[in-house]
């Protein structure tokens, strides 16, 4: 299996949108005249849209030869070994025209291990699903049939 690391498909424009707050937030203090309580509620919106953007700036997925592991905030939230994993699950759809990928690891023990093009880009989980169908963690695709 090949490493790779995805990453949230749209962190750039979470990052923006923190930035746009705090800005918004600091030319508010400066060049308004305002009551203290809402100075101190747009300090507590920009540390809450830090905390929001910084989540999924730093959210990825770690694939390895090993296992997954799942990092947020810049630290491994959970891991999973491949050894461990005791089935895998995919979930495609395409509803009005969004496609979306989902794969579900679950262990031989504890809480599964969702992957979702929810967040990551669909080509990433995609591609993610083939590397475990061809090592044998997922079912191989049915084929497509022709008949109406």
């Amino acid at each position: 299996m090949l490493s790779r690391t995805l990453r949230a498909a749209n962190a750039l424009l979470y990052a923006s949108s923190v930035l746009l707050v705090i800005a918004a937030v600091i030319y508010c203090a400066v060049y308004k005249q305002m009551p203290a309580w809402q100075l101190w509620g747009g300090i507590g919106l920009s540390v809450g849209a830090a905390a929001w953007g910084l989540y999924y700036v730093t959210l990825c997925y770690r694939i390895t030869a090993e296992g997954v592991s799942y990092h947020s905030y810049l630290r491994c939230r959970r891991s999973l070994r491949w050894a461990e994993l005791d089935h895998a699950e995919l979930e495609e759809s395409d509803a009005n025209g969004v496609a979306c990928c989902r794969i579900t690891l679950y262990p031989k023990e504890g809480a599964p291990l969702r992957i979702s093009s929810d967040v990551l880009p669909l080509d990433d989980v995609q591609e993610l699903s083939d590397d475990l169908r061809a090592q044998g963690h997922l079912p191989p695709k049915e084929a497509a049939s022709d008949t109406p």
